[in-house]
């Protein structure tokens, strides 16, 4: 792993990368460096994000196991009660509000042999007449975010976007629209950027699972991709444009729209845009930010319907256990000791003795409120609004250092596999101000500059 300070810089690229459709912050792509990897090194970080995947499912698994809603004689006996509390259950613990629990729950299990049947959802047997099998939750995409110093170091994990990543579009099209144009490597491999043909392969494979669980849908049915309207910069449009514009490859019928759009029809609870029902919706919008929201409840009822008749939201519910920087004390405590883990905790449980520390509230955004501590020392702080549902504690990696800047490994995950490497880099914490910077392969011997 080498970073490379003066690449070839092209005549007019910043035309070039707007036409490709990095519209947000010229200065953000940094044209010239560029990061430079042997194919072994590669082949370590894939095998990590493998092996963490895996390690993820495992985490799941325990977090919705540890919801009281988990059981089905819970949900029926209490359907209109609270019976969650921060002392027996860890979503409400990390501040995910009851209501939500079951569907993250129900769409956890949906894709696995503990699916949900339809008497797990139909409590009362109100539709018994009409009785449903399984469901099907599709999942396309996410990142991890990894430490990594290059050959004889091991790969890390920082924490896991499986919600609402971005930089996706730079890391799929725009890196390797520039590879293309610079020739900086003759590698057979040349770049880990597959993401643009498996991106259409997941939706063709995950609509096929869908259709499967919810034959009544279309052959074809139209996918909504819903963003923040009031992100100003382009870049949370850019993304959701960019993956329907995978779908539309896919062969599927597309629609984009803000998520100030979607509607819920007062009379059926169905879930609208523009008056007509949505099947099937891709959501660039944290579902944390969602259940917190007024039309958070309509939604999750929307999803509860036992006939599964309910809007198929893309990415679903469940991906909130993964999102959120619990995961990482989770998989501290079920994997204690593995290589690829920092050791992580809840702040009601971080040792006295752990005095170098990054401290990342349970949910934010873009470094938002994170604090490196170094032997007791904060030596790095992003302010924000978030922190009020607690903190976690990872272990201090700070980032290894290449010509004064820190990169961060965006491993890209695509239909549960690796697919490809996106960096970013900046100062010690990674934030808005960090920049993309692209990557070869086997374009440069030798050892690190």
């Amino acid at each position: 792993m080498r970073r490379i300070a003066n690449g070839m810089i092209r005549p007019s690229w910043e035309e070039t990368n707007r036409s490709l459709g990095l519209v947000y912050g010229q200065d953000y792509w940094r044209e010239g460096p560029f990061y430079d990897f042997e194919l072994d090194e590669i082949l370590v970080l894939e095998q990590a994000a493998t092996t963490l995947h895996r390690m993820c499912v495992v985490a799941g698994d325990h977090m919705a196991r540890q919801c009281p809603r988990s059981s089905r004689d819970v949900r029926h006996r209490s359907y209109l009660e609270q019976v969650c509390t921060p002392e027996d259950c860890l979503l409400t613990r990390i501040g995910i509000p009851e209501y939500a629990h079951e569907q993250i729950i129900r769409t956890w299990h949906d894709n696995s042999p503990e699916a949900w049947q339809h008497g797990d959802k139909d409590l009362f047997g109100t539709h018994a007449y009409a009785a449903q099998g399984t469901d099907y939750s599709p999942s396309v995409y996410g990142r991890f975010d990894l430490w990594y110093g290059g050959r004889g170091t091991t790969p890390k994990l920082l924490e896991y976007n499986a919600q609402t990543p971005t930089s996706l579009l730079e890391a799929a099209v725009v890196q390797w629209q520039w590879m293309e144009q610079t020739m900086q490597t003759w590698h057979p491999e040349r770049q880990w950027s597959s993401m643009h043909d498996r991106l259409i392969a997941a939706w063709q494979r995950n609509m096929a699972e869908l259709r499967a669980a919810r034959p009544w849908l279309p052959e074809k049915p139209v996918i909504h991709f819903a963003y923040d309207g009031r992100e100003s910069s382009g870049e949370d449009l850019m993304t959701a444009g960019y993956l329907m514009e995978t779908a539309h490859q896919a062969g599927f019928p597309t629609e984009l729209m803000t998520v100030a759009d979607v509607g819920v029809d007062q009379a059926d609870g169905s879930i609208r845009f523009n008056g007509k029902s949505i099947d099937v919706i891709f959501m660039l919008y944290p579902w944390e930010w969602v259940w917190h929201e007024e039309g958070g409840k309509p939604i999750f009822l929307n999803m509860a319907d036992p006939t599964k008749r309910g809007t198929v939201w893309i990415e679903p519910p469940w991906t909130a256990l993964w999102s959120g920087k619990a995961l990482l004390a989770v998989l501290w405590e079920l994997f204690p000791g593995n290589d690829l883990l920092l050791p992580a905790y809840f702040e009601h449980n971080k040792p006295a003795s752990m005095t170098s520390f990054a401290r990342k509230p349970l949910w934010s955004r873009e470094g938002a409120n994170v604090s490196l501590v170094r032997n007791g020392q904060t030596v790095a702080h992003n302010e924000g609004a978030y922190g009020s549902e607690g903190f976690i504690y990872q272990e201090l990696k700070e980032l290894p250092e290449f010509d004064g800047n820190h990169p961060v490994l965006g491993v890209w995950m695509i239909d549960g596999e690796p697919a490809g490497l996106g960096i970013r880099e900046g100062g010690l914490i990674t934030g808005n101000g960090s920049f993309f910077v692209p990557h070869t392969i086997g374009s440069y011997k030798g050892g690190s500059l």
